[in-house]
């Protein structure tokens, strides 16, 4: 036996949502594409308590892989689609004139990051325009640099 079974493909992200990340955002599968799930802290330290024998640390991944200190950092964009529950994790203000915020009212998880398509909703189009625009302005801004060094 390959000790490989159907729920195989699935334990990875769920094993990380119990360790790494604290995902405990509900959906109602009206504001959100998921079906409609109470979920809350409670009910995951339990599920990952029966499950996996572990209680999440919702502090651990911000001190571990990341932190909202942000002042050495530059030229990132974090898009958050208010369709995804995982938008709850995510950053949602810019931290500094170079760490932007974009947030897609009615974007789900990386729906800003796809091909564009007609039916597009008004948000990501516009999502879509400022990340490009960003991106035009850091790489120019790094040419300019670049040519004056030389």
């Amino acid at each position: 036996s390959s000790g490989i079974n159907a729920e195989w493909p699935l334990r990875p992200g769920d094993w990380q949502c119990c360790t790494e990340f604290q995902l405990a955002t509900p959906s109602n599968n009206v504001t959100d594409m998921f079906p409609p799930l109470t979920w809350n802290t409670d009910v995951v330290d339990k599920y990952c308590k029966a499950k996996y024998g572990v209680t999440p640390d919702p502090v651990k991944a911000s001190l571990s892989y990341w932190s909202a200190d942000f002042t050495s950092a530059s030229n990132i964009i974090f898009s958050n689609g208010l369709l995804d529950p995982w938008h709850a994790g995510g950053v949602l203000e810019d931290v500094n004139p170079t760490v932007k915020a974009v947030i897609v009212k009615e974007g789900a998880h990386h729906l800003d990051m796809r091909g564009s398509d007609p039916a597009d909703p008004p948000s990501v189009i516009a999502a879509r325009k400022t990340e490009v625009a960003l991106i035009k302005k850091w790489l120019n801004s790094q040419k300019e640099k670049t040519s004056l060094d030389f």
